[in-house]
């Protein structure tokens, strides 16, 4: 008998966990296909994660009309932490397959190391990763990490395509852009005469001041931003907040502004940038420094930038809506080598402008001096 375990959030569950659940039967020949949302995941402390009841109950929508697809609610009555390795030791246990499968994205993959007892799930199972085309993490590396740390193999199963996330969701719904094309018709329904996922104060602010197209840039800008800080150990919240407002003051003019004072020469696109700062902390109560600086550096960068800083910078730049000339080769960099990557970002931003006959701020070349050397 062949076993899979597919755990995760499902925060909320969307058609992109369908394609793959449908893809993992065929491919892996499975007898059985456990689909098993976590109570609290280690990773996942913070994050606006909806009820168990919930994320079951749309679980259950979604996976319906499939008899090889069980919704396990194992985790979630549990409670507590959900540990991987427990999980699968109850499965072994209760079922004795002959193969067993526990499921994983490149995210998952690439910090397995570090989960509670790794060795006690590779004991019982075999890794399979779920493989997307252009996502952020390098797979063969993690794989080559599995291979010499524990010296198992990771099977693969390719499902390409439009990538949706849960987080992609969620950002959606908070900034009033449409759900189309990425949850099941039922689950959407679901999610909406349930009130679930709404904004706060901050996505309430953005979603009233910004035009519909730059809502779509702000939700790529945190959608990335926020996949980088999970890679990079930065926290997530931090980087949603300072993605969702580095481009609040965007369409203000800042002569209307009370106690909003700056340089009368400062170019008209950098502006934005230390008004947005000013209104988040004056109007907004954002008083966390970090997300402040983020937020007043995000277009020129600045010399000696925090982790935080860097990867709004980044994402600004790279997020998935922008089509100009060389972004692949920036991501691919990024997703490499985020350090180098940054480093790539700043010189061709000031490359560009020098090229177009644009001003260069002074901040930019400052920072660019300053990450030449070091």
């Amino acid at each position: 008998m062949n076993i899979a375990i597919f755990g995760g959030s499902f925060n909320p569950v969307h058609l992109d966990h369908i394609t793959i659940a449908n893809k993992l039967v065929d491919e892996l020949n499975l007898d059985k296909l456990y689909i098993m949302p976590t109570f609290v995941a280690p990773h996942k402390r913070g994050d606006s994660v909806v009820s168990g009841a919930d994320r079951l109950q749309m679980l259950k929508l979604a996976f319906e009309n499939n008899d090889k697809i069980i919704v396990s609610n194992y985790e979630l009555e549990k409670g507590g932490i959900s540990y991987s390795y427990q999980t699968v030791e109850h499965i072994y246990n209760a079922l004795k397959p002959t193969n067993l499968y526990f499921i994983v994205g490149s995210d998952m993959l690439d910090n397995f190391p570090t989960w509670k007892y790794p060795e006690k799930i590779l004991s019982l199972a075999t890794l399979v990763l779920v493989e997307r085309r252009n996502g952020e993490f390098d797979d063969e590396k993690s794989i080559a990490v599995i291979k010499s740390k524990f010296n198992k193999t990771v099977k693969k199963v390719q499902v390409y395509g439009e990538t949706i996330s849960s987080t992609k969701i969620r950002v959606y719904k908070k900034l009033g852009l449409p759900l189309d094309d990425m949850l099941p018709f039922s689950v959407e329904k679901y999610l909406l005469q349930n009130d679930l996922y709404l904004e706060d104060s901050l996505y309430s602010y953005v979603k009233l001041n910004l035009p519909l197209k730059r809502r779509y840039h702000v939700a790529g800008v945190i959608i990335l931003a926020v996949s980088l800080a999970k890679k990079l150990g930065v926290d997530t919240k931090k980087a949603e907040i300072s993605a969702l407002l580095h481009d609040i003051a965007k369409y203000e003019n800042p002569d209307n502004v009370v106690g909003f004072i700056y340089d009368k020469d400062m170019p008209k696109d950098i502006i934005h940038q230390y008004l947005g700062e000013y209104i988040a902390r004056t109007k907004l109560g954002v008083y966390d420094e970090e997300v402040l600086l983020a937020i007043k550096y995000h277009t020129t960068g600045r010399p000696n930038m925090t982790l935080l800083e860097k990867i709004i910078y980044v994402a600004d730049i790279i997020e998935p809506s922008r089509k100009f000339a060389g972004v692949e080769p920036l991501r691919e960099e990024v997703k490499k080598d985020f350090d180098r990557g940054f480093k790539i970002c700043l010189e061709e931003i000031v490359e560009f402008l020098i090229e177009g006959g644009g001003e260069v701020y002074p901040l930019t070349l400052d920072a660019l001096n300053y990450y030449k050397e070091n």
